[in-house]
């Protein structure tokens, strides 16, 4: 057995043993060879180990967001331990876009109308840029995409006291840009048969559109013989796009004819680019 003043030596060696970098709290201790903390090796004049990176996670790539509404943004620097490491001065991007979106690592931007790039950048102590891009952003209006459907046309007469209601029915198919205004509309072609004639018909359609409504003019050629021209209304409503038009004319061997007509056009699909599989 040890004697008291064998103790009492003891006693401050083993305090020495105990005594660096260790609290309470903190076992194993905490920390790296970096004098300026960072995990990632970043350290001026130091290369970054392998394995350290940025990673974005939002947004989803691809992915649609409605025109006015926040983009959110988040993405964290991972050290060569794929360990989140806390990195505040992340810089957000969109190609094409000049203003940078945010500086942090997590927050919102509202972009324009159209389809981006948007890319994270991190700058190390040690002048390492690390970079991460996701891309197929879209930011469109809810009515944005491609469509498909039908134009007809109904021409309601009385022949020799019976009532006919000859019909012409064709293609219809619209292409809505991501600002929602710019909208293409392509015409068809269909086949009048009015008892005692028969029209090969084509038509065009022209309009504007604003906040997903639109006018404009549908107009026929009777395989030469005749034009017809009419004023159209529609708008996009529950994942398609409706309109009609009407009017008073007269042909030769039928007399006059009371026109109507309507647009029936399904969304066959929100993006004007279908993502990558």
């Amino acid at each position: 057995m040890l004697g008291p003043p064998t103790l009492r030596r003891l006693v401050p060696a083993i305090a020495l043993l105990g005594a660096p970098g260790c609290t309470s709290d903190e076992w194993p201790p905490v920390g790296d060879d970096d004098d300026d903390g960072d995990p990632t090796g970043g350290s001026p004049g130091e290369p970054t180990p392998t394995g350290v990176r940025i990673e974005v996670f939002e947004p989803s790539s691809p992915s649609i967001h409605y025109l006015g509404d926040a983009v959110p943004l988040l993405a964290e620097v991972r050290d060569a331990a794929e360990l989140p490491f806390a990195y505040d001065e992340i810089v957000w991007q969109a190609e094409g876009y000049g203003p940078t979106l945010l500086v942090g690592p997590e927050g919102e931007a509202t972009l324009p109308p159209g389809a981006y790039d948007i890319t994270a950048t991190a700058t190390l102590a040690n002048g390492d840029r690390l970079a991460a891009t996701v891309g197929g952003i879209r930011v469109q209006t809810p009515w944005t995409g491609t469509y498909s459907g039908d134009t007809t046309m109904v021409l309601s007469a009385m022949f020799q006291g019976i009532p006919v209601a000859p019909r012409c029915v064709g293609d219809l198919s619209l292409r809505v840009d991501y600002d929602g205004e710019d909208v293409e509309i392509v015409g068809g072609s269909c086949t009048i048969n009015a008892i005692l004639l028969t029209f090969d018909a084509s038509y065009e359609i022209e309009g504007t559109f604003t906040n997903g409504v639109g006018k404009g003019t549908i107009d026929y050629d009777l395989g030469g013989l005749f034009n017809l021209s009419f004023d159209w209304t529609g708008a996009f409503v529950e994942e398609g796009f409706r309109g009609t038009f009407s009017g008073d004319v007269t042909l030769p061997l039928i007399g006059d004819l009371a026109v109507t007509g309507n647009f029936d056009a399904d969304l066959d699909s929100p993006w004007l680019e279908e993502p990558a599989p």
